[in-house]
């Protein structure tokens, strides 16, 4: 099975400003940016069953700065955000939900 885990990562620093499009920079200024208080992540769990992706995503979790994650099942081992069936969700206290 092809599971996924999608959470967000607190920027560091009050925030990272990220180029959009073509960015440009006219007068030493960019063009084109938007600021990212958080940076979306979508990563691969390799587990045979729903119980082994959760173990996995508990320990990407507690390893990252991330609090919450939503887990997918993604049988096209898509990195699109998204992309396949929400499973369960983590939530920092509450622990596992079915989605």
């Amino acid at each position: 099975m092809a599971y996924f885990l999608e959470y967000l990562i607190p920027a560091e620093n009050g925030g990272a400003d990220v180029p959009v499009g073509d960015a440009a920079v006219v007068g030493g200024t960019p063009q084109g940016v938007v600021h990212l208080d958080t940076l979306p992540a979508r990563s691969r769990i390799a587990a045979e069953a729903i119980e082994g992706a959760r173990t996995e995503a508990e320990n990407l979790l507690q390893h990252s700065k991330a609090e919450t994650g939503e887990l997918y099942d993604d049988p096209s081992d898509s990195l699109e955000a998204g992309s396949g069936r929400k499973v369960a969700t983590f939530r920092p206290g509450a622990g596992w939900s079915e989605s």
